[in-house]
């Protein structure tokens, strides 16, 4: 019997969330709705633009986003992730604690992870991550015994982002593989998997049972519409969780091909929307529901997200789905 529900191994940051818009992001020459990975000096540059503005800050990393909404819904969840002696450090390592999310922090001296969100009026998210100390660990912090007694073990392409972080997730996935541990596999951005192709296409051969991607990510990984990827994530004998925006989501096991119709609402934030999405579905998962029913699950959970500032749930989101 497994003792937990999901566990996962991420960058555990900090999200500053700010208002901008298209000016913004031309001035400070970025390109809009993807995510940037940035220096401290650039860093700095993007604060100091919105130095006036409100901010909101929460807990970040896309595997973290999954992993603290699993546990608002009720599933036995554990992180690992690495941080700094810092102010924010201390801020994550109490949240998760008072959320219920098992902690395996390993706080080192840097500063921590802080990705800045600007959030244009449309809804995209236009993210600048200074990984900090999010991506100083190695296979030391895996949480073996942990992943080993998990039904899901959940990760992000963004942990693609050296070698270190690279030989910790293959640690991870070797356990999780010997343990009868499902893989989940969030492709995470455009960005990562243009950087990542091959390695993304061996993990989805060798390792994965889920797999979440997003139009433009399939895109770029199978040079394939979502349809055609669906057929190569499922012929590897993985779950295909394709995410289609406002034409919902795109379900595929073996030769079983499940459309999920998108669920209405006001676009206010896209930020979090395939994490929740993630959340949701594998909230389900755990739960043995069937897959259009995990389907549906993740798109309320996305829906609600992108309806509000920020990258948490409503409480009539989280009761939703619990009916569901």
């Amino acid at each position: 019997m497994k003792s937990l529900d999901v566990v996962s191994i991420c960058n555990a940051l900090v999200d500053i969330l700010v208002q901008a818009d298209d000016r913004d992001i031309e001035n400070l020459s970025l390109n809009k709705g993807i995510m940037h990975l940035v220096d401290d000096a650039k860093q700095l540059k993007v604060i100091e633009h919105f130095a006036e503005k409100q901010q909101t800050v929460e807990l970040g990393g896309s595997s973290m986003n999954a992993i603290r909404t699993l546990a608002a819904l009720g599933a036995k969840t554990s992180f690992a992730g690495s941080v700094g002696r810092d102010a924010y450090g201390e801020l994550i390592d109490k949240r998760l604690g008072e959320i219920g999310i098992r902690g395996k922090l390993q706080h080192v001296e840097a500063h921590t992870g802080i990705c800045f969100i600007l959030v244009t009026p449309d809804g995209e998210r236009t993210m600048n991550t200074n990984l900090g100390a999010s991506c100083l660990f190695d296979e030391t912090i895996v949480p073996e015994q942990d992943i080993a007694q998990a039904k899901i073990f959940h990760f992000a392409g963004y942990q693609w982002a050296n070698p270190s972080q690279i030989k910790a997730i293959r640690r991870a996935l070797d356990i999780a593989k010997a343990n009868d541990t499902m893989i989940s596999f969030d492709l995470a951005d455009p960005f990562v998997v243009r950087a990542n192709r091959d390695a993304f296409l061996e993990v989805i051969k060798e390792y994965a049972d889920i797999v979440f991607s997003n139009r433009e990510e399939t895109r770029l990984l199978f040079d394939s519409t979502p349809e055609t990827a669906a057929n190569f994530i499922t012929d590897a004998g993985a779950i295909a969780a394709i995410k289609l925006g406002a034409d919902g989501a795109l379900i595929g096991h073996g030769d079983q091909r499940i459309a999920i119709k998108p669920v209405p609402t006001q676009v206010i934030d896209t930020t979090a929307a395939g994490d929740m999405f993630a959340a949701g579905f594998l909230y389900g998962m755990v739960q043995g529901k069937p897959l259009d029913v995990c389907g549906r699950m993740a798109a309320e959970m996305a829906s609600d997200v992108i309806s509000r500032l920020g990258a948490t749930v409503s409480s009539h989101a989280l009761q939703s789905v619990r009916k569901l």
